[in-house]
């Protein structure tokens, strides 16, 4: 069942300009300018990205309460609202974000677009709040003139919020924020870095200048280590489409993002992909058709048994992923995790089929057996396979013995040993020529006389 559509109005000028900054930037008072003609002060604190979530969520229920400008909520209603721990940690951290939104005032000097024309404006996001004694219910006052701004705005973009709170990068929520009122004119927007790490309000580096006094100064080289990483996260669940099944995603509201740079690597072009083949996938529920299942089931059960823990909710991981992508992409990924995270390998593989990770790990086996030196006839591969599946160790002509680790449906063979700090794979021709043994031999006893 498809979850209830949570949504709200926003101004553009509200997204284009920050209403809140990064961590870093809000551990005391504010007064940030941008050029344009937008001033930002907060008396208290700013806001980050937690305390931008919390006005999200105020912001959704006001409106769906017609605007109305007193709200009231119990802090639980709220942190699950918002995806939060209920603990008292963030029950504390809750009473603070709402003094940091009392402490904000907005201006726009001739920046905000109203009537398509600039004009001077100023804001004020919270008027107040008060958690009573009685009930121990929280009324939170926004204020009225910045609501009505909203419901009169003709220059704006409705935001999911239960989208926007699956991003959990910072600089991801303040560039989708900046591409949407991009984008909705245009498929593309160009912008210099240094302008866009202001927007994104990235942290400056400590320099001193040439009078020896320190000055914040920001690199484009850090912009784009950011951009990058924000880009991957919102393309990542911009074509999760059973993620965005679940959330009741409009389709005609999803894209993906691509970006280019200049010859000098200063100015930064994205560009609006829209996903038009996740359409179907998003306005159709799943269907199991009884004919297609007999075709799928035998290589999702292969799957499963290349586990190396069985459990119901990892079962339900390699289940998604095989709907969602394919069996090969599944299989190397659960290689990979055998492989490699034997500490924690529920995570581990987790992050393996959410980032790929065995996608380098796979081009370079699979570049290594397109070579006609490295393959073997269908006779030869069948003894292989069945005379490897019965052994423990594998000999090598050189007098190195090693442990087999696994055996691949092509017959590759991943061997490893004590002296080694890592694993290597055999192609089906190089274990091909190897002698296979059951059982390692006991070492000879130095001090045991040899026979004569």
């Amino acid at each position: 069942m498809k979850p209830e559509k949570s949504v709200y109005k926003q101004d553009l000028n509200f997204l284009a300009f920050p209403l809140w900054f990064q961590v870093s930037r809000s551990s005391g008072q504010l007064d940030w300018y941008h050029p344009d003609g937008y001033r930002y002060q907060a008396s208290y604190r700013a806001p980050d990205q937690l305390d931008m979530l919390y006005f999200g969520y105020f912001l959704m229920r006001a409106q769906q309460e017609n605007y109305a400008h007193r709200l009231e909520f119990s802090r639980y209603e709220i942190l699950k609202g918002c995806g939060c721990p209920i603990n008292p940690q963030y029950l504390k951290r809750l009473e603070d974000s709402l003094k940091r939104w009392q402490s904000v005032t907005i201006h726009f000097e001739q920046s905000f677009f109203y009537q398509n024309a600039l004009h001077s404006k100023t804001f004020k996001l919270l008027d107040g709040f008060k958690l009573r004694d009685k009930d121990r219910r929280l009324e939170v006052h926004l204020n009225a003139e910045f609501l009505q701004q909203i419901k009169q705005s003709r220059h704006f973009k409705y935001v999911d919020f239960n989208y926007y709170r699956q991003l959990k990068r910072p600089v991801s929520r303040r560039l989708l924020e900046i591409l949407t009122p991009a984008f909705k004119q245009s498929s593309q927007y160009r912008i210099s870095l240094l302008e866009l790490g202001k927007l994104l309000t990235l942290y400056s580096r400590k320099r001193k200048n040439k009078s020896g006094q320190m000055e914040d100064v920001l690199y484009p080289s850090d912009v784009l280590t950011a951009i990058r990483s924000a880009v991957d996260e919102i393309n990542h669940l911009s074509t999760d489409a059973d993620q965005l099944r679940e959330l009741g995603m409009d389709p005609r509201e999803i894209y993906g993002i691509t970006y280019d740079l200049d010859k000098n690597r200063k100015v930064i072009s994205f560009h609006k992909a829209p996903l038009t083949h996740l359409f179907d996938q998003l306005t159709q529920e799943p269907q199991h058709l009884q004919n297609g299942a007999d075709a799928i089931e035998p290589q999702l059960n292969e799957l499963l048994a290349y586990l190396k823990r069985q459990s119901r909710p990892l079962q339900e991981l390699v289940t998604k992923y095989f709907h969602s992508h394919d069996y090969d992409y599944v299989k190397w990924n659960i290689f990979y995790a055998n492989r490699n995270g034997s500490r924690n390998y529920v995570s581990y593989l987790k992050l393996c089929l959410q980032h790929n990770w065995a996608q380098e790990f796979r081009e370079e086996y699979e570049r290594m057996f397109d070579s006609s030196e490295h393959q073997v006839d269908e006779r030869k591969l069948t003894a292989l396979i069945k005379v490897a599946k019965q052994a423990d160790h594998l000999l090598m002509a050189n007098g190195k013995r090693f442990r087999i680790k696994r055996i691949f449906p092509n017959g590759a063979i991943e061997i490893s040993s004590r002296q080694y700090k890592m694993d290597f794979v055999l192609s089906p021709a190089q274990a091909y020529g190897c002698r296979f043994e059951q059982a390692q031999p006991e070492e000879p006893n130095p001090r045991r006389r040899k026979p004569d």
